[in-house]
C-alpha cells in the first residue's frame, strides 16, 4: 500500500485489491509551502473562486432531496436520503455574493468547501504535478489504456458546525454498480495543509463493490460510518498519507470519505480517464493557457488533448 517509489506490478495490485496507493515523499517541501501560502489569499479574492453550495441554508431550511437519478427504482423504497446525500455541485442552493466577499473566515461557515476557477492558470505551479510523467505511466498500467486528463481541481474544505455532506460520507464517484469500459478512471490526491507528522483525513473502504450486494451497495450511498454494517467497517482503511505523499485511488470501485477537517484543508485532485470518458465535455471547459500547453512534450499535449487553450 505504501511505496517509496512507483514499482509498477505492485502498486498496480494495490490499487486493484485495496483501492488506494501511497508514493512516499514524492514531493518537495518548498513545492508543497508555495501552494500552502498561495491559497489563503485567494479564498478572500472571490473572482477566483467558483460560487460555492449554501449548506447553511439546506440545513435551516430543511430542503429535501429527491434527486435520486442514480439510484435504480427498486431501490427507491428501501432508501433512506435527505439532503446532505449529493454530490456538493448538486445542490441548487448557491452562497450570494455579498456573502463570498466578507472573506472565507465569514463564508466558510456557510459551505463546507470551496472550488477554485481555472486551476492550471491561477495555481500555474501545480503543472509540475498534473503533468508528472511518471504518474501518467502509472495510470496508463491501471487503465490498461493511454491516459487523458479529465478532471483537475484545488479544493479547501473548512472547519466548521456544519452537517457532514458529500465528501464526508461514504460513497462512491460513479454510484453505479457496473462501470463501462470506457468509463473507467483513477483519481490523485495531493494534500498541502499537512505538517509534521499530521495524516490526511480520507477514509476507504477496502472491499470491492462487485463484492458488495446489490442492496447494500446502493443502500449505504452517502453514510456515515456509524450506519454501517459490521463487514463494512471492519474494511475501512485509513491511510498514512502525510506531507509531501501522494495517494492515487479508485473511486468508482471502493466506497470512500473524508472526515471533516479541524482546520483549512487545501487538496489537489487530477482525474486520469480514457479518451471516450463520459467526463470529457466536462474537461473541455478547463483552460490552460497557449504558452504553457506548447511548452508541454509530446506526451503531455496528448494526455492535456481535451482541454481548452486560451491566450
Amino acid at each position: 500500500m505504501y511505496f517509496k517509489e512507483i514499482t509498477p506490478k505492485n502498486f498496480i495490485k494495490s490499487l486493484e485489491n485495496n483501492g488506494i496507493a501511497v508514493i512516499k515523499n514524492f514531493l518537495s517541501k518548498s513545492f508543497i509551502d508555495q501552494i500552502k501560502k498561495k491559497v489563503p489569499k485567494f479564498l478572500n479574492k472571490p473572482r477566483f473562486i467558483k460560487t460555492p453550495s449554501n449548506v447553511a441554508a439546506i440545513k435551516q431550511n430543511n430542503i429535501k432531496n429527491n434527486n435520486l437519478y442514480w439510484l435504480p427504482k427498486k431501490y427507491h423504497k428501501s432508501y433512506v436520503g435527505n439532503q446532505y446525500k449529493q454530490p456538493t455541485g448538486e445542490i441548487k442552493q448557491k452562497l450570494k455574493k455579498n456573502i463570498l466577499k466578507s472573506g472565507y473566515k465569514t463564508y466558510s461557515k456557510y459551505t463546507n468547501s470551496v472550488e477554485f476557477k481555472d486551476p492550471l492558470i491561477n495555481f500555474p505551479e501545480i503543472q509540475k504535478i498534473v503533468f508528472e510523467e511518471k504518474l501518467l505511466d502509472t495510470a496508463k498500467k491501471f487503465l490498461k489504456s493511454e491516459p487523458y486528463l479529465g478532471y483537475v481541481a484545488i479544493r479547501c474544505h473548512f472547519k466548521n458546525n456544519l452537517p457532514n455532506i458529500d465528501f464526508n460520507l461514504f460513497h462512491t464517484d460513479g454510484r453505479n454498480k457496473i462501470t463501462k469500459k470506457e468509463n473507467k478512471l483513477v483519481k490523485v490526491l495531493v494534500p498541502f495543509h499537512l505538517k509534521n507528522k499530521e495524516k490526511i483525513e480520507f477514509n476507504i473502504i477496502g472491499l470491492r463493490r462487485n463484492k458488495i450486494k446489490n442492496k447494500d451497495y446502493y443502500k449505504y450511498q452517502y453514510s456515515k460510518k456509524s450506519e454501517l454494517p459490521a463487514y463494512l467497517k471492519k474494511k475501512i482503511i485509513i491511510p498514512k498519507v502525510q506531507s509531501q505523499d501522494i495517494l492515487f485511488f479508485d473511486p468508482d470501485n471502493f466506497l470512500h470519505k473524508a472526515k471533516k477537517p479541524n482546520k483549512l484543508r487545501i487538496m489537489l485532485y487530477i482525474v486520469y480517464i480514457k479518451k471516450n470518458n463520459y467526463m470529457i465535455p466536462k474537461t473541455r471547459k478547463i483552460k490552460i493557457k497557449k504558452k504553457h500547453f506548447s511548452q508541454l512534450p509530446n506526451k503531455q499535449k496528448k494526455f492535456a488533448k481535451f482541454l481548452c487553450q486560451i491566450r
